[in-house]
């Protein structure tokens, strides 16, 4: 066989590996994840988030020591995600942003109050 026609091929199958990969991996928001909400009070300072894709949206379901809560759509603009959710009276506004794959950071808003988050992924 050709020597330059192996090579192609090669790089070729290269190529579609890569982008199958990528393409695997292209929302950082999947599975489940470890929260730390240190200014929150007491219940509230970590959990657990599993991100799921619903239909064609982002969603999420918060676990606590106060009770689970959904979180019904994510959006995402540039590299960074929003969402709220009601939480035991009060709205709470979440924007966050994946600095690795293992590690995602924000800011929390309850009430006038800006609460920094960090997640890290659950090792299953």
């Amino acid at each position: 066989m050709n020597t330059k026609l192996i090579k192609v091929l090669l790089t070729c199958c290269c190529l579609i590996c890569c982008m199958t990969v990528f393409a695997q991996n292209a929302t950082p928001l999947r599975g489940v994840w470890s929260f730390s909400l240190p200014d929150a009070p007491d219940g509230y300072q970590k959990g657990t988030i599993e991100f799921k894709q619903v239909e064609d949206k982002l969603t999420a379901t918060a676990k606590m020591t106060y009770g689970t809560y959904t979180i019904r759509e994510i959006k995402k603009d540039d590299q960074k995600y929003t969402c709220s959710l009601y939480v035991d009276g009060g709205n709470a506004t979440i924007t966050f942003e994946p600095k690795t794959t293992n590690l995602i950071t924000g800011i929390v808003k309850v009430d006038g109050w800006e609460m920094p988050i960090t997640l890290t992924p659950v090792k299953e």
